[in-house]
């Protein structure tokens, strides 16, 4: 079942629980998806409000608006497929390991799945991203009433890719320093990104939430 068929208070009760998932990938992977979704809330009732004044969202906010659904719907599936990943490597722990051909076959799953537990979080990572670069520029342009759901938007998603880039961490921890390194630096430019985008965009809300104000 996926984790969107859950309600709200049986997913909080499900991450709270002794179980293992869903963890920090796929939570990360939720948070991003709701953060994707304010800003879009925000440019969807910009939208709203600008067709009541006979008016409409310049073609470049819509044309954000189409791809942070697309960035959303593939957050969606992340957290789920985080869920998977973790799956597939708690089987691969349980393959037997008696003959020499099923060590090997054990190793290479564990391995396949190691795999897919670092690019997982990876990607959460690099989907939230997309999704600040995607924001820049809209806060002058939105409603008023909304700009601070886009600064809570970029909150909750640098704190996805905080907790993303977590999770890739703890599962580098089996790579050598060699194959280790490339990841690495993958994962330390999405955190700059990440943090740089995201306090942009903050800042931008608070100044232009007091410019509304005066």
């Amino acid at each position: 079942m996926t984790l969107w068929d859950q309600t709200a208070a049986d997913l909080l009760q499900a991450t709270a629980s002794h179980k293992p998932t869903p963890g920090g990938g796929s939570i990360a992977a939720l948070s991003g998806a709701f953060g994707v979704g304010l800003l879009s809330m925000a440019l969807t009732i910009s939208r709203n409000k600008a067709r009541k004044a006979s008016q409409d969202l310049s073609p470049e906010l819509s044309a954000t608006l189409d791809r942070l659904q697309t960035i959303q719907a593939r957050l969606q599936a992340l957290a789920d497929e985080d869920v998977a990943v973790f799956r597939r490597f708690v089987d691969a722990t349980k393959l037997p390991k008696d003959s020499d051909e099923e060590q090997q076959a054990r190793a290479d799953a564990l391995a396949a799945a190691g795999e897919a537990a670092r690019a997982t979080p990876l990607e959460i990572a690099t989907q939230c991203v997309q999704a600040l670069t995607e924001a820049e520029g809209t806060v002058t342009e939105v409603h008023a009433e909304v700009v601070s759901d886009i600064g809570a938007g970029a909150a909750l998603l640098r704190g996805a890719i905080d907790a993303a880039l977590l999770t890739v961490d703890i599962n580098l921890l089996r790579l050598s320093e060699e194959e280790k390194a490339p990841l690495q630096a993958h994962r330390d430019e999405l955190a700059q990104q990440g943090q740089e985008r995201a306090a942009r965009l903050l800042k931008q809300a608070q100044k232009q939430i007091a410019e509304n104000q005066e």
